[in-house]
């Protein structure tokens, strides 16, 4: 069957179980006078408006019974033995015969005697504790139908179902009784104490097996013998009677299963202290088991067990179970308990919406003195030109809070997609992005194995995104800023970003292809044929100045060449080249040199566009110095941080008196163009009689030219 199709099967049996009941309520016997308990066990009576009297007795064909408070109670089974308890049934059995059969009197205490006879129940002499148990036991139902519609295979979900289940059969068989007009027959009152103590004992059942099943599987099937074995156990005791009465019967079965219950929390609070998701969960479950069990095992279990009159009315505290399965609906939402998320808000959506409708039309019928068609006209108008609109935007603001949709954000990202030419420039706009997108209150950048499916995990707190130039996976952790987790709308959100930035991906691998081929096809042509002519003056010439000369543009050429190769370059071997070159220089300038290298690692690469950019780097550092200072020592320091490359050059020549350093800007602006280019950043100031130019460039990824 279909989600929809069990919810619609679901809701049917509801509303015929809920028709069954308050039919059931209508056709018990009433009188016109009501009865209320008195002081020192004195049954009072009281016919309509008028004064309260004394019931000395009734007369039920001859049969005389005391007017006993006892006949009056709410709840029959707080009686010490289940012979009480019959003899309360009994009597009840022969007042309601005499009753239909016409032959019930009912004497006063001043020995009048009143016929009394049967009528029917009227729908507005329900009492409002009758509504209250009976609207309870069927909005706990259908919290548990919302959450078992669309996973019915969950054991977790089943048995959270069984226990509404079991709330539902329990508080409307206590409605029937509890809020009776006084005559009730006998066997029926029988049969709704064993039915609203098998919906007792099934409510406690289910709960243990769902505290011993989730978060954690602490469990396996021998919690469900334990639990479903003691409702069998509980309910055959209680209907044969095989103990001496109701406590021992009923309620200490109910009450041991709520402490394998809290047994159970504090197995799943101890397994879920290290994880924060769990541990949330076990919390707000906690909050509202304690919020639903709480009053009624101290309200009405326990003063039952120790026959101690009970500190509330059983049908008032049968309500704080509804605390429950509210406690739990909020869950659903907080927590994703029973990854329900998606489809309990479409599901409330569409119930609350349709019963909104109705409300409002209810609410404009009773109370507009109209006819019944301007009264249908004025509805139609008021719930589609105000109510739908005020709907829809309190829907929007839910939305908004819940996060931005892909469409309101793709025109702000677009242009700035367009501006992007680089790799590294693109996995930041992918980060922002998604950032942007989703608000996670945390995005973590460590390197973690690559992944090409973007999924959601650690049940729905954590979505794992592929890194944009496919170098890792992002994780986000928690959704708009940690207020909500991750849905499936997210990951489709995600793909259609991801496949938006991977069209300009291809196309920055496209250009990067162009720019090589290219190059690679100047290159050739650079060495065939200036290569050549090069080397034919060098062995021709017989100047020694112009062969130094021709000399060095062969050195700049091979640099030039070494550039536009298209692979990457070992950053020793670069190295190695910048400290050959540097120590000519500083050699030929009487210059000392000192070189130091810090973390380079064999296998750290450069690409050749960052090679030949910080050759030129370098170059322009170590000229600038010997250009325009007159320093006995220049200190270059590579260092290799991470995936940051920084490097510093310092010469001791710069006079803080002397401004003309600062006024040889040529250098300087090509030194920070270049680093530029690069992604990075570059620091050139004198201090302390340095003169330092300090540059740091990423070198994660290759760059484009």
């Amino acid at each position: 069957m279909s989600v929809q199709s069990r919810l619609f099967l679901g809701l049917a049996l509801l509303l015929i179980f809920t028709v069954t009941v308050i039919a059931t309520a209508l056709s018990l016997p009433a009188t016109d006078w009501h009865f209320s308990n008195g002081v020192e066990s004195q049954l009072l009576a009281r016919e309509g408006a008028g004064s309260t009297q004394t019931v000395r007795h009734f007369n039920a064909d001859g049969n005389i019974i005391a007017g006993d408070i006892v006949l009056n109670l709410e709840e029959p089974d707080v009686v010490e033995t289940y012979d009480d308890f019959n003899e309360l049934l009994s009597r009840h059995e022969t007042l309601n015969n005499a009753l239909q059969d016409g032959t019930l009197t009912m004497v006063l205490s001043d020995d009048t005697e009143i016929p009394l006879a049967s009528r029917q129940r009227h729908f507005s002499e329900l009492p409002s504790m009758f509504w209250l148990q009976v609207g309870c036991g069927f909005f706990g139902f259908l919290i548990c139908l919302l959450v078992l519609a669309p996973r019915p295979n969950d054991s977790a979900v089943r048995a959270f179902a069984l226990s509404g289940l079991g709330y539902l059969i329990s508080v409307s068989a206590a409605a029937l009784y509890s809020t009776r007009d006084f005559f009730f027959d006998g066997q029926l009152f029988h049969a709704l104490s064993i039915l609203n103590h098998f919906g007792a004992v099934l409510f406690a059942a289910a709960l243990a097996s769902l505290l011993w099943r989730y978060p954690n599987r602490v469990a396996g099937k021998w919690i469900d013998v334990l639990a479903y074995g003691a409702l069998i156990t509980s309910v055959i005791i209680d209907a044969f009677q095989l103990v001496d009465g109701p406590a021992m019967g009923h309620y200490i079965w109910t009450f041991s299963l709520f402490l394998l219950e809290l047994l159970g929390a504090g197995v799943q609070w101890w397994k879920a202290r290290h994880n924060a998701l769990e541990r949330g969960a076990v919390r707000w479950m906690l909050l509202s088991f304690s919020a639903g069990t709480f009053f009624f095992t101290g309200g009405i279990l326990i003063p039952a067990i120790l026959h101690i009159q009970p500190p509330a009315s059983q049908g008032l505290l049968f309500t704080t179970f509804l605390l429950l399965y509210a406690g739990m609906a909020l869950g659903v939402v907080r927590y994703k308990l029973f990854q329900l998320e998606r489809w309990w808000f479409s599901i409330w959506a569409w119930f609350l919406g349709g019963f909104a409708v109705v409300v409002v039309d209810i609410l404009l019928a009773s109370l507009l003195t109209l006819s019944n068609t301007s009264i249908l006209a004025f509805a139609t108008a008021i719930v589609g030109w105000l109510y739908f609109p005020v709907r829809q935007w309190c829907w929007r603001q839910y939305l908004n809070r819940r996060g931005k949709k892909l469409e309101s954000w793709l025109p702000s990202v677009v242009p700035h997609l367009l501006s992007v030419t680089s790799p590294l420039q693109l996995e930041e706009a992918w980060r922002n992005a998604l950032t942007e997108l989703l608000s996670p209150l945390q995005l973590d950048t460590e390197r973690y194995a690559h992944t090409d499916n973007i999924r959601i995990s650690n049940n729905g707190s954590t979505l794992e995104v592929p890194s944009i130039t496919n170098d890792g996976t992002l994780r986000l952790q928690h959704a708009n800023h940690g207020r909500r987790l991750f849905v499936e709308d997210d990951r489709r959100d995600v793909e259609t970003l991801w496949a938006l930035f991977a069209v300009v991906r291809d196309g920055l691998e496209a250009r990067e292809d162009g720019v090589h081929s290219e190059r690679d096809r100047i290159r050739r042509d650079i060495h065939d044929d200036l290569g050549a002519k090069l080397l034919t003056m060098l062995h021709r010439s017989s100047d020694d100045e112009q062969r130094g000369l021709v000399r060095d543009a062969l050195s700049d050429l091979r640099d030039l060449l070494r550039s536009m190769e298209s692979g990457p370059v070992s950053l020793l071997a670069a190295c190695d080249i910048w400290k050959q070159e540097a120590q000519k220089r500083c050699t030929a300038s009487n210059v000392q040199l000192q070189w130091d290298m810090l973390n380079i690692e064999e296998n750290s690469e450069l690409s050749p566009e960052q090679f030949s950019h910080l050759t030129r780097v370098l170059r322009e550092a170590i000229s600038n110095g010997l250009r325009h200072a007159q320093p006995s020592r220049i200190a270059v320091a590579i260092e290799m941080k991470a995936e940051e490359l920084s490097f510093s050059v310092d010469n001791d020549g710069y006079d803080s008196t002397d401004d003309s350093t600062e006024k040889n800007g040529n250098g300087i602006d090509i030194i920070r163009h270049r680093t530029k280019q690069l992604g990075g950043t570059a620091n050139i100031a004198g201090n302390n009689g340095l003169w330092r130019v300090m540059i740091s460039i990423p070198v994660s990824s290759p760059l484009l030219a």
